[in-house]
């Protein structure tokens, strides 16, 4: 049994990660866990999706993006890019990647028999 999130299962699913380096020191990462976390809460609010998860590692801190659309300028995103530049973190976006349903934009969809 696959548990009920209140979304069509068939709808595409991307992924995108921002890259910060340097990475960025934990004590001052509390406003953008607040961001990401508000984030994901209004997405559910709208029954959309846009979750995160915060990896550090020594030389990088990742911010890994799975979301219902590949348009990186969302109001979160926009919020998230603007802490960015407030903590002076330099940081590179990824290109959006489908990982479920839908096609690619690249990618013509297949023509009926």
């Amino acid at each position: 049994m696959t548990p009920d999130t209140g979304r069509n299962p068939g709808l595409p699913i991307w992924t995108y990660g921002y890259a910060l380096t340097p990475p960025i020191a934990r004590d001052r990462m509390g406003p953008m866990l607040t961001l990401l976390d508000d984030g994901h809460t209004q997405a559910r609010r709208v029954s959309r999706t846009w979750e995160s998860r915060l990896v550090s590692v020594d030389d990088v801190t990742h911010i890994l993006v799975v979301c219902d659309t590949p348009d990186r300028h969302l109001g979160i995103n926009r919020l998230l890019e603007a802490e960015l530049t407030r903590l002076k973190a330099p940081f590179v976006v990824t290109g959006p990647v489908l990982i479920q349903g839908g096609s690619h934009p690249e990618t013509p969809a297949p023509s009926d028999p």
